[in-house]
């Protein structure tokens, strides 16, 4: 996701031609996670140079996904993957699926958030959300950032840094005549909404991956699949499980 918005930029490209990623295949899901409502798990299907698969005596099943993952692989000893180990493993992932501690509503949620923009629920969470950027800051699909130029004292010397960033920031969307989006509920409904719903305008699916995250990392409590579930269905919205 990150190389569809940043990949054009020299340097990021420069450090994510040297990255080399692990993925691993998520066996013990946590309270908050919610990776199959999401889709984004707990199976890492691509994007990867070698996924790991842990079984239960502590042992991993570890496959390439690239050339250079298949490259490392065959410098590491280990045993020939047998089928009954392969099939554990892939059991273990299947039964995570089944215990997953959140889900976020069903249906066509990009739509039902979309046209939920003027619903109430977003002054309801700003009266609780302290616009800290918490989730922005450990959702790893955020790809917010500022360009800042900096001089030294003598100004002969001139610098420009992009650096992350956050839309809870209210200096984020400041123009000339000040923040467009100045309020909590227009900047957490700008947050959920393009997370939940315009994402997938941009980039044909969600960008929630299902983490969790910003559930752990909320000094409030707030919960993104409770917020969901309330913005579709204002009467019957739940609490969290």
């Amino acid at each position: 996701m990150l190389d569809r918005v940043l990949g054009d930029g020299r340097r990021y490209a420069q450090r994510r031609d040297g990255v080399f990623i692990v993925a691993v295949n998520c066996t013990e899901p946590g309270a908050t996670c919610f990776c199959v409502s999401a889709g984004g798990g707990p199976r890492a299907e691509s994007g990867y140079d070698v996924v790991l698969t842990e079984l239960p005596d502590g042992r991993y099943v570890a496959e390439s996904g690239s050339e250079p993952g298949a490259r490392l692989l065959t410098r590491i000893p280990a045993r020939p993957l047998e089928q009954p180990v392969a099939a554990g493993a892939a059991a273990a992932v299947d039964a995570a699926a089944d215990r997953m501690g959140r889900t976020l509503p069903s249906g066509d949620l990009a739509g039902a958030i979309a046209a939920a923009r003027e619903s109430g629920r977003w002054d309801d969470v700003a009266s609780r959300c302290l616009t800290c950027g918490n989730c922005t800051m450990v959702c790893p699909t955020c790809f917010c950032t500022d360009i800042v130029d900096s001089t030294d004292l003598t100004g002969e010397h001139a610098e420009r840094w992009q650096r992350w960033d956050s839309c809870f920031d209210l200096d984020f969307s400041r123009l000339h005549g000040g923040p467009v989006r100045s309020s909590g509920a227009s900047r957490y409904r700008q947050w959920l909404s393009h997370k939940l719903s315009s994402w997938n305008d941009q980039f044909g699916e969600s960008g929630c991956v299902g983490c969790g995250r910003c559930i752990v990392w909320c000094p409030v409590g707030i919960d993104i699949t409770e917020e969901a579930a309330a913005l579709v269905d204002p009467v019957g919205g739940r609490r969290p499980g």
